[in-house]
């Protein structure tokens, strides 16, 4: 007891360099075998914390010194900690530094990269550190016990290791929904779900575990920014996985897919953690998910859904690598919609698309408006998109827009044309397009357009404007589309047969 005592005193220094030279004499092998004498003899319980709290001090020397130590007893002296602290968990040892310095020192170990393999591989040696941090009535033990665990987990070749460990994945989960748990607990856990979810073998049985989905889910929506980005991040790295798609975006209800939105636009949310939320979003997409998207992140009284999330970024955020990414999700929506999942999304979501795209085609940045077309021509070939389409305000002025612009490239044209096309097939449709003269001026131009293909389209407007008397009449009264049909009528007798019709309205 006294020798024990009086190299506590003599340990109880901060010079690292000293500490190295107190291992190189042999003191962290001397205090071992004290230690290992006084466990297996049952000796006092203060001759075991006093061994401990010499070996802590000791081990306060620098990482090449510990790795030296480890090489030497380190396997042994694990082994030896891990009786120890369980006898401050149960009971048999109630001195409070005993629990704090055994699970310390394997802390010290679990910051060596060299060790980290042989230290996570000791038998009872997570579970030992699970049960500090879930059973220990001492915070700052638990405390060491999860900064051990952390820094573990940036060793990727334990990954599996970890995540197959008894307890581990429902403590962290525990920890993150616990309200009264401290942030920097919160914190370590964001971080090492994280280093888990980066391993590719993690990935699918992370996912299905549903309490560590809650967990991101809680953590997500913390304002301690770290917290924040580790969690994303984590997300982030499941949604790698195509395998785990569908459910990310419908667990709890599509709860996390909801939370992993708000982030895009909340405020103060720095840069670097709104681009890894958009990436987990396009990550997300895909055939299986398209319609499952907007379902679950609806626009309501609320929320602004996902669609107008994203919106909002192209037409408002200063970043041009997160307004053309989170552009791309948009049409990644749109190329993932068919009629049987645009049934299930319902008109509202639909309507709310064709707006957003209609809104960023106004938004005066000319490279958005050649990805916006093919977006809005891919909805336009679905039927059920046609009269939704039709009725978005500012639609036909985008498209009549692309006509009498310099700008606009062939591309564009081709794309406007298309869809009036698609959108004229429905004979409901007719005379909202035959309202917009500029449309219709438009139309004859590319009558003598010498582009063939153009040429085409325009007449197979004009065939299915002809069809429908609500719009003949409108049509009759553009007098620049009439002087085109007749000048065509020379040529066709499909042409001549269109304009007796459109006379009559004369």
């Amino acid at each position: 007891m006294t020798a024990l005592s009086q190299a506590k005193n003599l340990f109880n220094h901060n010079n690292e360099e000293k500490h190295d030279m107190e291992v190189r004499a042999g003191a962290a092998t001397a205090l071992y075998k004290l230690l290992s004498i006084t466990i297996h003899m049952n000796g006092a319980a203060n001759d075991a914390a006093l061994a401990c709290q010499a070996l802590e001090l000791v081990l306060g020397c620098s990482k090449e010194s510990r790795l030296d130590t480890f090489e030497v007893i380190g396997e042994r002296l694990i082994s030896l900690l891990t009786i120890v602290i369980q006898r401050c968990i149960n009971g048999t040892f109630r001195e409070y530094s005993t629990a704090l310095n055994s699970t310390k020192i394997i802390r010290y170990f679990s910051q060596v990269d060299e060790v980290k393999i042989d230290v996570a591989k000791q038998k009872n040696a997570l579970s030992t550190l699970v049960n500090v941090v879930d059973k220990c009535e001492h915070y700052e033990a638990r405390v060491e016990g999860m900064h051990a665990i952390i820094s573990l987990s940036f060793e990727p070749r334990i990954s599996s290791t970890l995540c197959e460990c008894t307890g581990l994945l429902d403590l962290f989960t525990t920890i993150a929904l616990d309200f009264e748990e401290s942030p920097q607990m919160k914190q370590w856990v964001a971080a090492g779900v994280w280093n888990l979810c980066c391993e590719p073998c993690c990935r699918i049985g992370l996912c299905r575990h549903e309490n560590i989905l809650n967990a991101l889910t809680h953590l997500v929506t913390f304002k301690n920014s770290k917290t924040k980005e580790y969690a994303v991040s984590a997300i982030r790295q499941l949604s790698l996985d195509p395998k785990n798609m569908n459910t990310l975006v419908c667990h709890n209800g599509g709860t996390l897919f909801r939370q992993v939105i708000d982030v895009v636009t909340e405020e103060r949310v720095a840069d670097n953690i709104v681009l890894k939320a958009l990436e987990t979003l396009n990550n997300t997409i895909g055939q299986e998910t398209g319609g499952l998207v907007c379902v679950n992140a609806p626009l309501s009284e609320s929320s602004p859904g996902l669609i107008v999330t994203l919106t909002s970024v192209v037409t408002d955020n200063n970043v041009p690598k997160l307004r053309m990414l989170a552009l791309a999700i948009l049409i990644k929506v749109c190329n993932t919609l068919n009629t049987p999942t645009m049934l299930s999304v319902g008109d509202t979501e639909l309507v709310a698309l064709v707006a957003c795209l209609v809104t960023i085609a106004k938004a005066n940045r000319n490279e958005y408006r050649p990805i916006v077309f093919i977006a809005l021509k891919t909805l336009a070939e679905e039927k059920c998109m046609r009269q939704p389409m039709a009725e978005c305000p500012g639609l036909l002025d985008v498209v009549s827009w692309t006509f009498n612009s310099v700008s606009a490239g062939s591309d564009e044209m081709y794309d406007a044309m298309t869809i009036l096309n698609q959108l004229v097939l429905e004979e409901e449709n007719r005379a909202t397009v035959a309202e917009n003269d500029i449309v219709l001026t438009a139309v004859a131009n590319f009558l003598s357009s010498p582009d063939v293909a153009l040429q085409k389209r325009a007449e197979n407007i004009i065939y299915c404007l002809a069809q429908t008397p609500d719009s003949q009449g409108l049509v009759a009264r553009n007098k620049a589309l009439l002087s085109a049909i007749l000048q065509g009528s020379k040529s066709t007798d499909d042409m001549k047969t269109v304009f007796k019709t459109f006379a009559q309205f004369m």
